[in-house]
């Protein structure tokens, strides 16, 4: 059948329910930016915590070495040959230095042997001028100026103040605390006692046996520095082409490591942490490997002047982000549950609308439209063409012996006839045409835009489509037809349905099957 005349809620679009569809849809992306958001500061929060919470064990672990470094200190400013001999090879030639050199050197020797097993990698004297003048670590290396290469030597002698901190020199890295040594109330020098950071990832596995660490220092900063016979101390970092691991360090600590997984996947670990190192800041960063989640954390370690040099590093095994990720997980699909249930809540009741709309439109036997919106469109067409001086026509036509029909073959055979004659009428009417029944074997058509004799024309083809047609109860099927057209004069659609019922009465008296214009009979 034609569109316009069997209006089916599956052909309509309405502005409604696609303003529906818009709104569920802009709400459902800002809800999702808002989950995005929500989970992604949560995830930072949980990761910058474990950044803070690892530069604090870091912090706590150089404090108890801070401690043990000043009683190292105290007990030699205290030793009775010690400073004197210091300060006499600072005013005296090469004979003297060396006499002192060595027996500074032989009475510390079994003290630093000592220092060692607790972790302490330097005793080293420096004159004011910051020539070395003892590396009770490495006795036959003296005399080569450290200020270029020292900042902590040049800050302590320069400044005649204690400095820390991390710093590269020409045959090992540590963290390095300077004392000034002083003779008589005036400073004669400076004494370092430093540890390597292994001792500090020696303390951390030991006070956090659930987490790994690493410590790796920038290529640069030991390539500046350190003496060429002193490379072997290094290795390439698999974590980044830009690091060295501290090979005593490394080899100290790798019995140790727990998350072995994390060594297997070095290509993976290099690549998804290359860009974060670059920007040497302090960072944490997760990484999942089969089912096991992983923080890293990144602690920058600066050196004297502040200067990024290496990083620090912990990983650990993570159970937080990956329930945060699967809470997230269930809240999305809620969220699309949910979502799914209110776009088809929508479209059920759009749907039921329609129903509703089309049940009040249409008749319910020939699913064309009823009389009463029939006559919405012929009010609609009647102001057009009084407004537009435009016209339009109207045929009106009944089934001939229709209650013969009903009396002989039954009124279910009756409702096929009506159904099919309106299925072959919509057929053979335009889209712009309106088909309707008007009451019981009545129907109207209105025709836009169509003169009478045109109008009769359509009529004459739908009379004679219905007279050969083959309807399936058998019986053939002929119908009277009625045609008016507006005038000018009509005051309502009464005065031409009117017009159209005449000439269709006219048909049947003149002996039915056959088509009536008005203008014929006034």
């Amino acid at each position: 059948m034609s569109p316009r005349n069997t209006p089916k809620f599956s052909r309509l679009t309405p502005h409604k329910l696609t303003t529906r569809y818009a709104a569920l849809g802009l709400f459902l992306v800002s809800l999702f930016i808002l989950l995005f958001d929500s989970y992604h500061e949560q995830k930072s929060t949980i990761l910058n915590n474990y950044s803070t919470t690892f530069e604090s064990k870091v912090q706590s672990s150089i404090g108890v070495y801070r401690k043990f470094s000043h009683y190292v200190f105290k007990q030699i400013e205290r030793d009775k040959e010690i400073v004197p001999l210091f300060a006499a090879a600072v005013y005296s030639g090469e004979e003297v230095r060396d006499k002192n050199r060595q027996r500074i050197y032989q009475l510390l020797k079994k003290d630093y042997a000592l220092l060692k097993e607790y972790n302490f990698r330097q005793l080293h004297f420096h004159f004011k001028n910051g020539d070395s003048f003892l590396r009770v670590h490495k006795p036959e290396k003296f005399g080569d100026n450290l200020f270029s290469i020292r900042e902590s030597v040049r800050l302590a002698n320069v400044e005649e103040r204690f400095v820390e901190g991390f710093e590269e020199g020409r045959i090992f890295n540590g963290y390095r605390f300077v004392y000034p040594v002083v003779d008589h109330d005036k400073q004669v020098g400076t004494l370092e006692v430093s540890l390597s950071m292994g001792s500090i990832v020696d303390l951390l596995f030991e006070l956090y046996p659930d987490d790994d660490f690493h410590f790796i220092i920038n290529k640069s900063t030991v390539e500046s520095k350190l003496f060429d016979d002193m490379a072997y101390n290094y290795l390439n970092s698999f974590l980044s082409d830009n690091y060295y691991f501290d090979k005593a360090v490394f080899e100290q600590h790798l019995p140790k490591i727990k998350y072995r997984d994390l060594l297997d996947n070095a290509d993976t670990l290099k690549k998804s942490l290359s860009s974060l190192t670059l920007n040497e800041h302090s960072f944490s960063h997760d990484i999942t490997i089969g089912d096991n989640t992983y923080i890293l954390s990144f602690l920058s370690i600066k050196n004297i002047k502040g200067e990024h040099v290496a990083y620090l590093i912990s990983s650990t095994q993570d159970a937080r982000l990956k329930e945060l990720c699967n809470n997230y997980l269930i809240y999305l699909l809620l969220i699309l549950l949910v979502s799914a249930v209110t776009a088809w809540s929508i479209f059920a009741s759009h749907r039921h609308n329609q129903r509703l709309t089309t049940a009040s439109n249409t008749d319910f036997l020939t699913q064309v439209f009823n009389r009463n919106k029939f006559t919405e469109h012929l009010q609609y067409e009647f102001v057009q063409g009084k407004n537009l001086t435009s016209t339009f026509s109207i045929i009106l036509f009944d089934v001939d012996h229709f209650k013969s029909i009903n009396d002989q073959f039954g009124h279910n055979v009756g409702d096929v006839y009506l159904k099919e004659l309106s299925e072959l009428v919509s057929n053979r009417i335009r889209h712009s045409d309106i088909l309707a029944r008007w009451g019981g074997e009545e129907f109207i058509i209105l025709l836009p835009n169509t003169s009478e004799d045109n109008g009769v024309k359509v009529a004459e083809s739908i009379r004679k489509e219905t007279e050969s047609f083959l309807f399936s109860p058998g019986q053939p099927l002929t119908i009277s037809l009625g045609v008016a057209e507006l005038h000018s004069s009509d005051k309502n659609i009464d005065s031409i349905v009117d017009r159209a019922d005449e000439a269709l009465y006219t048909s049947k008296r003149q002996g039915r099957n056959q088509t009536t214009k008005w203008s014929e009979i006034k």
